[in-house]
């Protein structure tokens, strides 16, 4: 049985989130200030988010199926004020994005994230469709550093604004993402069009595309992660 094109980017994703879920396994040996650098380099994608997902649609929209297009849309009408409830929700326990200071590897991966979804909407589909997946362990360990942060600052979590943000976006608004996306994502078709085609082969979703755009993703996100990690360690 062929395996799907959707599973084969989720084992190419979950290579990189087992490795940093290993890493940030025991949170003790990291500095309170590490921590909380993590959260606001974090709070920096979140912020970046709508402009991409909003460049995403528009990319799309050169699909013959405009359920990408409208799938893109609808995320980004879900996301459009999340930004806002996180920095609220991180003001809550002391900390303050916006003192935050430019963290070059981020600047490069938003980069390299905007290049892959500006021009090919095969390209797009996948690149998004990796970084939705990577999205929800990424709330899954934001929870736990947030839970850890809160803990030593003595501060109340149970009822906090912050662990309702991560509990909203793991109690199904990523994985709808996700989902939405992947429907897709398994529609891709080869790349042996007819010559009629060839003409407007931008409007099929194209696997090959897909699949790079993806990896590509998946590439830039582990680059990031890893230059993430070695900072914390630093603080």
């Amino acid at each position: 049985m062929t395996l799907k094109l959707t599973s084969s980017i989720d084992n190419l994703n979950n290579q990189f989130i087992s490795a940093v879920k290993n890493h940030l396994h025991h949170l003790k040996r990291f500095s309170e200030p590490a921590l909380e650098w993590l959260m606001i380099e974090h709070y920096q994608f979140s912020l970046k988010n709508t402009r991409f997902l909003s460049t995403a649609a528009n990319t799309t929209r050169l699909f013959k199926e405009q359920g990408v297009f409208q799938e893109l849309q609808r995320n980004f009408d879900e996301e459009k004020n999340h930004a806002a409830i996180y920095k609220k929700s991180l003001s809550e326990i002391g900390t303050d994005v916006d003192k935050r200071l430019e963290f070059r590897p981020t600047t490069e991966f938003f980069d390299a994230i905007s290049n892959l979804i500006a021009t090919c909407p095969s390209s797009t589909l996948g690149a998004v469709y990796a970084t939705e997946t990577a999205a929800i362990f990424e709330h899954e360990v934001f929870l736990d550093i947030s839970h850890e942060v809160v803990q030593r600052r003595a501060m109340q979590w149970e009822k906090s604004r912050l662990k309702a943000f991560h509990d909203m976006h793991l109690n199904g608004v990523e994985q709808g993402h996700k989902d939405g996306l992947g429907m897709f994502v398994d529609r891709a078709q080869e790349d042996n069009y007819s010559s009629s085609e060839d003409m407007n082969c931008e409007q099929f979703i194209r696997k090959n595309n897909v699949l790079s755009g993806a990896k590509q993703a998946i590439d830039a996100m582990v680059v990031w992660w890893n230059a993430l990690l070695k900072q914390a360690e630093r603080i």
